[in-house]
C-alpha cells in the first residue's frame, strides 16, 4: 500500500514499511484456490482503496504450489488521485520440512513483487518497479489453534515479520489476528527529513467463515500501533470471498 508523507515547503509520496503474512501450508495438489477482495485504508494525509484484488493459489505437488495476485489501486491525498495496477506479486511456496508431533513445519515463499503505478508515483523510496521478497514461515498447529510466524526482506530495503493465531474451535468459523512489523533499511536520511518513523507495526483481527464446501468469506480490520506518523494506518478495512477449483486429481 503507497502512503503519503507531508514535509515542510512540499507534498510528496513515500512508502512505507510493509506486511506480508502466510501460513506454511500448501494447496492441495492439482486444486486451485481464487479470491476476491475489497480493501480501504485511511492515513493521516489520504486514503487507499484497492478493488477487485484477486489472488490465486495451486497446489503442484506435495512439497510446492504457486500463487499470485494483484488488483485495482485508487490513492488519494488531498485533491490528488494516482488510480491504476496496484503491486502485483508473484511466487513459490516450498515446503522444506512437515510439521511433525515436535516439530514446526518450515516453508520457503520467495516472490517477485512489481510495484504499481499508485506505489511508485513520485515515491523517492521506491525507485524500482521490480523487486523480491524473500521470506521464511514457521508453524505450528493443534486441534484448536494454529500459529504461524514469517520473516523476510524485500530488496528495496525493507525487512518485516509477521505473528498469526487462528483459533480452530469451530467447525464453521475461524477467527484469527495478526500482529505484524516492519523496517526501513535504506534512505535513511530521507526518512528522518520528512519526519517519518523508520518502523511500523500493525494488528489485525478479523475472521473466516465457510459458507459451504470449498467457498469461504472473510473479513478483517486493523491499524498501527506505537508512535504514529504521516505513514501510520489510522484504519483499514478488508473483505471478500475466496473459493476452490480442481483442476486435476481426484475430486
Amino acid at each position: 500500500m503507497g502512503l503519503w508523507a507531508q514535509p515542510a515547503g512540499e507534498r510528496r509520496r513515500v512508502s512505507s514499511p510493509i506486511a506480508f503474512y502466510d501460513d506454511a501450508d500448501l494447496s492441495t495438489p492439482g486444486m486451485l484456490n481464487l479470491s476476491e477482495d475489497f480493501s480501504h485504508a485511511k492515513v493521516p494525509a489520504g486514503r487507499d482503496i484497492s478493488f477487485p484484488c484477486i489472488y490465486f493459489s495451486l497446489g503442484i505437488n506435495n512439497r510446492l504450489s504457486v500463487s499470485g495476485g494483484s488488483g485495482y489501486a485508487r490513492s488519494l491525498f488531498e485533491s490528488t488521485n494516482v488510480n491504476g495496477v496496484g503491486d502485483t506479486y508473484l511466487g513459490l511456496k516450498l515446503l522444506v520440512a512437515p510439521e511433525r508431533k515436535r516439530r514446526p513445519a518450515l516453508a520457503f515463499k520467495p516472490m517477485i513483487e512489481i510495484l504499481g503505478e499508485p506505489s511508485i508515483a513520485d515515491n523517492p523510496l521506491a525507485p524500482d518497479r521490480v523487486n523480491y521478497v524473500l521470506p521464511l514461515v514457521l508453524q505450528k498447529s493443534s486441534d484448536d489453534y494454529r500459529v504461524y510466524y514469517m520473516a523476510g526482506y524485500v530488496t528495496r530495503g525493507i525487512v518485516f515479520n509477521s505473528l498469526a493465531f487462528e483459533l480452530n474451535r469451530w467447525n464453521r468459523v475461524t477467527p484469527i489476528v495478526i500482529v505484524s512489523g516492519s523496517r526501513l533499511t535504506r534512505e535513511l536520511a530521507l526518512i528522518s527529513e520528512f519526519g517519518l518513523n523508520r518502523s511500523r507495526s500493525d494488528v489485525v483481527a478479523g475472521a473466516a467463515v465457510a459458507i459451504r464446501p470449498g467457498w469461504t468469506v472473510f473479513a478483517n480490520t486493523g491499524r498501527s500501533f506505537g508512535r504514529m506518523d504521516l505513514n501510520s494506518s489510522r484504519y483499514q478495512i478488508t473483505f471478500g470471498l475466496s473459493f476452490n477449483v480442481r483442476l486435476w486429481g481426484k475430486k
